[in-house]
């Protein structure tokens, strides 16, 4: 490999962290300075208001190896990342915050696990030094992820991971907006792997995830990656469709035994069997809609991880 290409990108997204930046950037320096591999670090300033970019702009003035992508406005941590990602030149991928709750000083237990062949590295904050609710609602929202993609890591938050080029290459080729790198990794395989990592207060500024955030990104996980919230209306369907009519059974029963005529439960056996079959109809069309949604996302079909011939 040609030695002014990288070995390590690591992407920084950084919104409004002008106060933090200058240690972000000499501890980050000395970290990466110590693996003793060619390196960059691409900072993706996501339409701060503060000195953050001026800042930014300064570090690649003082090192060529610290590039600068600026977003023409906020668009997001996720969408910063994935710019970030495009720019990236390296073997292995790296992505960390710009806050300092997780150390710099880290990436090389990281590295080390993707130069053994690891496609997907993520830190584990076994020691988070957050508020009991953030750790409550960050514990609710791991548990969420796993059942609803099957992928058990012990910490989806840690901002502190690392991907092979395969990996970044692939995810790349997604079009959907929503995205969530953990999951999309994920989902094109390969070998998977997690690394204790530090954690720390944050010191300067305020955490850009509120509750409502955490929440609505743990909704556009769900609706990016599956279409099992449309799948469930004909469920529901097929359930209230079944209800209705065993409770029409009964009520024939009943009269074709006693004479007796439930009129009551016979309403409300019509109501539960029409209003199944309706929503069984839905969730038909919904199957539909989420499959072209499916093929809009452009998710590879297959990954191919090495050929041997």
């Amino acid at each position: 490999m040609n030695t002014d290409t990288p070995k390590l990108s690591l992407v920084i997204p950084v919104f409004n962290e002008a106060p933090g930046l200058q240690e972000l950037h000499q501890r980050t320096t000395a970290a990466l300075e110590g693996l003793a591999q060619p390196w960059e670090v691409i900072a993706v300033d996501d339409g701060s208001q503060d000195a953050s970019l001026e800042m930014l702009r300064s570090f690649r003035e003082q090192d060529k190896r610290w590039r600068v992508v600026r977003l023409s406005r906020n668009f997001g941590q996720s969408a910063a990342l994935y710019a970030g990602f495009s720019y990236a030149r390296g073997e292995y991928v790296l992505m960390m915050d710009a806050d300092l709750q997780v150390f710099p000083e880290d990436i090389p237990l990281l590295y080390a696990k993707l130069a053994d062949g690891c496609d997907m590295v993520s830190g584990w904050r076994v020691n988070r030094r957050d508020s009991l609710f953030r750790k409550a609602i960050s514990l609710l929202l791991n548990r969420y992820t796993e059942k609803v993609t099957g992928f058990k890591i012990h910490d989806h938050g840690c901002s502190l991971k690392g991907f092979s080029r395969r990996l970044v290459d692939n995810m790349l080729q997604f079009s959907h907006r929503c995205r969530y790198l953990p999951v999309d990794a994920a989902m094109l395989g390969g070998r998977v792997e997690e690394v204790e990592v530090r954690h720390a207060e944050r010191r300067h500024g305020a955490s850009k995830y509120s509750l409502f955030k955490l929440l609505r990104t743990g909704f556009d996980m769900v609706t990016s990656i599956t279409i099992m919230p449309l799948q469930l209306i004909g469920l529901l369907g097929g359930l209230c469709a079944i209800t209705g009519f065993a409770m029409g059974l009964r009520v024939l029963y009943i009269r074709l035994l006693y004479g007796n005529l439930l009129q009551l439960e016979s309403v409300i056996a019509a109501f539960f069997f029409l209003s199944g079959m309706q929503l069984m109809v839905t969730g038909l069309m919904c199957e539909y809609v989420g499959r072209i949604y499916i093929e809009t996302q452009r998710k590879p079909l297959f990954v191919i991880q090495e050929e041997l011939e």
